[in-house]
């Protein structure tokens, strides 16, 4: 069920994932705020009633609040057909937000888990792109792909296999869409975040290491690392971003890649700049990986070979 609020101006964004603390609601009071129409979605619409249009705001845009799984067909087709009648068939940008992380050393990897992950991050974006291509390609439109430093290549940090190998593949489907979707006059924009202050690390899977795993003599090292890596604290506002970024998207002809988010910069051209060897290092550096080498070499296992 959707639920609407204000009055409507002429153009329409999506946002999928507007859950509470996230970069998506923030995105959605930006449009908001800029007098773009919002249609934010979440697997459960009471959970986004928080986002409202800008009080006292006469040019604020249009909200509706609507139920979207990316992961399921049905609920794609039925927000599809809701959309179209809502937007007269033409949307304008439409925002890939929908997306977890899911962290855990990759031999200790519950493959069910994995492949959830990449059915929200990789495959949810896709399914939600396909769906609402006709709407996009009728509006010119934009769309945009919530992609993360995780996902840069040689972003090899320990134990965070499955959600940056999720996001190296969302930044590599975002490029061919660049190229594949230029025909149709669409833009496509990937944004590259660095720590941005949300709730991110609350929706996080996996994060403990277990009696019987490989890396249990080292779990402390490990859990920590785990638990940094999903850390928020330090990261931007996420309201500040978001407007940031919407006054990108807004631009006639906006970024094809927008880096934001504390140390997003710096982490993108460390990336883009050093070997992989000096990347690795740094990278080990903190992974209690030194120390379980050394416990190895020593003989001491907490397997049996």
């Amino acid at each position: 069920m959707a639920t609407a609020q204000q009055t409507p101006s002429s153009k329409w964004a999506l946002i999928t994932g507007c859950s509470p603390g996230g970069l998506g609601d923030a995105e959605a009071t930006a449009f908001l705020t800029s007098g773009i129409n919002v249609i934010a979605t979440a697997l459960e619409t009471k959970t986004i009633e928080h986002i409202t249009p800008t009080p006292n705001n006469p040019n604020s845009g249009f909200l509706i609040r609507m139920h979207l799984d990316v992961t399921s067909s049905k609920s794609l087709s039925e927000a599809y057909n809701l959309i179209k009648q809502l937007t007269n068939g033409h949307l304008h940008f439409l925002i890939n937000n929908a997306g977890y992380g899911y962290y855990s050393p990759l031999l200790d990897v519950d493959i069910s888990l994995a492949k959830k992950q990449y059915d929200v991050n990789v495959w949810g974006a896709l399914s939600v792109t396909q769906t609402f291509f006709p709407l996009l390609r009728a509006a010119k439109g934009t769309i945009v792909n919530q992609a993360s430093v995780a996902g840069l290549s040689g972003f090899s940090r320990p134990y965070m296999g499955i959600y940056s190998s999720s996001k190296a593949a969302l930044l590599s489907l975002t490029d061919i869409m660049r190229l594949e979707f230029d025909p149709f006059g669409i833009n496509v924009v990937a944004l590259v975040s660095g720590a941005v202050k949300t709730e991110f690390a609350k929706n996080m899977r996996g994060g403990t290491v277990a009696e019987t795993s490989w890396y249990s003599l080292i779990r402390e090292d490990v859990e920590k690392l785990m638990l940094e890596s999903s850390a928020t604290e330090a990261g931007h506002d996420r309201h500040h971003i978001a407007g940031k970024v919407v006054e990108e998207l807004l631009k006639d002809t906006p970024a094809n890649r927008v880096v934001n988010g504390y140390m997003g910069t710096v982490i993108w051209l460390l990336h883009s700049l050093l070997p992989l060897w000096m990347l690795d290092g740094i990278h080990w550096s903190g992974s209690g990986l030194d120390k379980l080498k050394a416990i190895v070499a020593g003989g001491t296992t907490t397997k049996s070979d």
